[in-house]
């Protein structure tokens, strides 16, 4: 499997309009907040980095799981190839 397959990334948008893409697992914390009496998201990073973001920590939350969901799939279709090949061999 290539390391592409393992990492998953998400987008977001900033409050400044600018397009973030982020490892999920990076994300420690989510606030609810408002910038210009807009509601946005400040996320806490691992790093302690903190980001402001238009999206809800619903739809955050979302694309964390499809993130996990896409990952999950191409870990299953690894594995079934490799239990596949081991049969192919008589090694299983």
């Amino acid at each position: 499997m290539s390391q592409n397959n393992m990492i998953s990334f998400i987008t977001l948008n900033s409050s400044e309009g600018e397009l973030i893409e982020l490892n999920p697992a990076y994300i420690a914390m989510m606030q609810r907040s408002t910038h210009d009496e807009i509601p946005c998201t400040n996320i806490t990073l691992g790093s302690g980095v903190t980001l402001t973001v238009m999206q809800t920590p619903e739809q955050i939350a979302q694309l964390q799981m499809d993130a996990v969901a896409n990952l999950m799939e191409s870990v299953m279709k690894t594995t079934h190839a490799i239990v596949m090949n081991m049969e192919d061999d008589g090694l299983y």
